[in-house]
């Protein structure tokens, strides 16, 4: 394959026999030894530092974390260079919310940029509601991803939940996979060209097990366990590297010894920063009520609740 390289716009522009530009790296973006080894490896377009998975990364070039994540925020800033200008005037810190008082004020502090937080719970729970009323929270300048492996994205729910909050829509971007290489590619490729084109916020993946019980998966337990891994890690290097919070919702399993649990054991169990567990409950004089409860976090006793109830507006 022939390549051409000139300078446009103050990058260097690589030309494949397909047509398609794409920006690289120049040997003025890096140290020498690291372009060199990046040229060797066919690693030098930007788009690759921006859609592979870390292990992969740290695999094929050597290098350690903070080289390979110091070359990722180059080459995203590369690739959209006007996003990254415009940062600073917008305004600095960012506060998500449950868009429910009565959980923002004991676990508002598990909402923080960098952060993988859990919901999970039984069919029924109340998680989708939780997480749609979450993106209906984030301000209009802002906007959030919600990604559904489960077959279906309940769009009118969330147009409910707005309409009853008096706003008449919510800046959300909705993606549906439902097959664990649609999902591993949405994660991996598609989220963060994303992230690099708009001023996501939020992240919702409803729900991180459907695709992996949906079906077996060639390679097995290992395979398996690498892909849930490799999924983690991406959505927890994106939440830190574009400063968001990421929310999964997660379905209950039976465990014949520890009861109920969440779904995917602890292979996934190590990549979230905190957890909540919604329940129904049984009173017979209130239709829709839940319990929110604290499983892990680090600035909330674990076993704190609050109680709750399905409203128009949301889980209040």
């Amino acid at each position: 394959m022939h390549f051409i390289f000139r300078l446009m716009s103050g990058h260097a522009v690589r030309k494949g026999r397909d047509g398609r530009k794409v920006i690289v790296f120049s040997n003025k973006d890096l140290s020498h030894n690291v372009y060199e080894t990046l040229l060797q490896l066919n690693l030098i377009i930007c788009e690759k530092w921006v859609i592979s998975p870390l292990p992969d990364l740290i695999e094929q070039t050597g290098l350690t974390l903070s080289e390979i994540k110091m070359i990722q925020a180059k080459a995203s800033g590369k690739l959209c260079p006007r996003i990254f200008q415009a940062t600073p005037t917008m305004k600095e810190g960012f506060d998500w919310s449950f868009g429910c008082r009565n959980l923002d004020v004991p676990f508002g502090c598990l909402l923080k940029e960098g952060k993988v937080l859990e919901i999970w719970g039984a069919s029924g729970s109340g998680k989708t509601q939780l997480a749609l009323q979450m993106c209906s929270a984030i301000p209009p300048e802002y906007c959030s991803a919600y990604i559904s492996t489960e077959g279906s994205i309940s769009t009118s729910r969330l147009f409910d939940i707005c309409s009853a909050r008096g706003m008449t829509s919510a800046n959300c971007d909705m993606q549906t996979c439902t097959t664990v290489d649609s999902f591993s590619d949405c994660v991996l490729r598609q989220l963060p060209l994303l992230l690099a084109t708009k001023p996501v916020k939020l992240i919702v993946i409803d729900s991180i097990a459907a695709p992996f019980r949906a079906g077996e998966i060639e390679g097995g337990g290992v395979r398996r366990a690498q892909k849930i891994r490799s999924i983690g890690q991406q959505l927890k290097y994106l939440s830190s590297e574009y400063k968001l919070l990421v929310v999964i919702l997660n379905q209950a399993t039976d465990h014949p010894i520890k009861g109920t649990q969440p779904a995917l054991g602890m292979t996934w169990s190590y990549l979230i920063n905190s957890r909540l567990r919604i329940e129904k409950l049984g009173y017979d004089n209130m239709i829709g009520a839940r319990r929110v409860i604290v499983d892990k976090g680090s600035c909330v006793k674990s076993g704190t609740f609050v109680d709750c109830t399905i409203q128009k507006e949301g889980l209040l």
